[in-house]
């Protein structure tokens, strides 16, 4: 198990980060006059580090975040599918323990030496994950195949047929396409019995569809709820929800807050996680607005790990303004999951949004097997979009909706990220500046 820290012995080490921090000249000027931090009060009246600042900041662009000279280190990236790719520097020490404790949260869900391990996660761009990766698996003395997502996906087929790996590892969007090809050819992989995912949220649905495709007895556990910004930020016993994770409690800060309120969440409340690094130094990450919605469940585990149980609750912010309402992008994925696994319809989607002729014009492309045999569902997906979305009928009525349409396109030919191999789910026109 990960160790646990009682609460003021995790003020005293947030207290460190802090005084550290004030090596950096960002942090210098950002913490200008205040005091060092004595209570969980005075701690949370820090200011919060935005991922604005850290794009702003970051080293090369001015290095006015780091502690010490950029020096025996490694750089890596975020992934930039919210437009706003963010440099992050690690010495190599705090890279070994970024690994060490994602290591340990694999380990957790049985992951050993007997095992062949197929890391199909995305390298190159300064992603860390397929490094990680590497990394995780060397310490866990399994079997590495080094096979990553940046080749073809019929070269990731052949490669998983050949060598049969009992352990895969990637994102929820290529194991949705090597589940529709699976299903599509009658692929089947009978040494398989782990999917580890990480980089997004795998919904019920997709759950459903990859054991269609692997076989039920196949387990899928997160790898970790990681970031390239903050390190392992929770990990999954076998005890967890899908959705819900440990927190590291002596590598990891982290605080839930009502914005809206100003205030911590309390009873199981979500709010928006506030994320600080305890072992990182040399950039320290401090109250950062992460980007995620959550709660802690305040309750113990049956695994008997002390540290305490985080539910994940989805973006914060992820959603897009329709009518003078926001409407949650995670309306839109149920609507998907109507018609995912029928006719080879598979769950990866994209909805795209623009004003035509000041009008607001909506498209829901979905990926599938055949597109013409699942044409006919349609008007089963749009009106489902409807059903969820009452604004739509009202923009309608009010003649503000120019179209609404869903279409079905070949599977993996959606627009994904160069970089981690997400698919972008959401392209609102109305939000991006028109190139040069």
């Amino acid at each position: 198990m990960f160790p646990w820290i009682e609460s003021a012995h995790q003020l005293g080490r947030a207290r460190e980060i802090w005084h550290a921090a004030l090596a950096a000249p960002f942090y210098a000027a950002k913490y200008a006059g205040m005091p060092a931090p004595m209570d969980w009060t005075q701690w949370r009246a820090l200011p919060l580090l935005s991922r604005q600042e850290l794009y702003d900041n970051a080293w090369p662009r001015t290095g006015t975040m780091l502690t010490v000279p950029p020096e025996g280190m490694i750089v890596t990236s975020t992934g930039g599918t919210s437009g706003m790719a963010r440099y992050t520097v690690l010495t190599h020490a705090e890279w070994d323990r970024f690994c060490a404790e994602q290591a340990r949260a694999l380990a957790l869900i049985g992951v050993g030496a007997e095992d062949r391990v197929a890391n199909l996660l995305v390298a190159g761009s300064l992603w860390p994950s397929f490094l990680g990766g590497h990394e995780i698996v060397k310490r866990l003395g399994a079997l590495h195949l080094p096979i990553s997502a940046n080749i073809p996906v019929e070269t990731v087929l052949r490669f998983c047929r050949e060598f049969q790996p009992t352990v895969m590892l990637s994102l929820p969007t290529l194991f949705v396409f090597l589940a529709d090809l699976a299903l599509r050819d009658g692929i089947r992989f009978p040494g398989l019995r782990l999917i580890a995912y990480a980089g997004e949220h795998m919904s019920p649905a997709v759950r459903t569809h990859l054991q269609h495709a692997f076989g039920a007895e196949v387990e899928i556990h997160a790898l970790a709820y990681t970031s390239a910004d903050a390190g392992l930020m929770g990990y999954q016993c076998r005890h967890c929800a899908p959705n819900a994770y440990h927190v590291p409690s002596d590598f990891q800060l982290i605080e839930v807050v009502d914005m809206e309120r100003g205030r911590v969440a309390e009873g199981g409340e979500e709010g928006e996680l506030l994320v600080t690094n305890l072992a990182r130094r040399s950039q320290p990450i401090v109250r950062y607005r992460i980007g995620d919605r959550g709660c802690y469940t305040g309750e113990p585990c049956a695994c008997g790990d002390r540290n305490p149980v985080l539910r994940l609750a989805g973006r914060a912010g992820d959603d897009f303004k329709l009518g003078g309402a926001y409407v949650a992008m995670a309306v839109v994925e149920r609507a998907v999951e109507t018609v995912a696994g029928r006719d080879g319809i598979s769950p990866n989607y994209c909805l795209r949004i623009a004003d035509e002729a000041n009008r607001i014009a909506l498209e829901l492309v979905v990926e599938a097997g055949d597109p013409a045999a699942a044409a006919p569902h349609s008007e089963t997906l749009v009106g489902a979009l409807e059903t969820a979305i009452p604004e739509l009928g009202v923009a309608r009525e009010r003649g503000y909706l120019a179209r609404l349409e869903a279409r079905f396109v070949a599977l993996g030919s959606l627009e994904r990220s160069p970089v981690t191999g997400k698919v972008r789910h959401l392209h609102d026109l109305r939000v991006e500046e028109p190139a040069s």
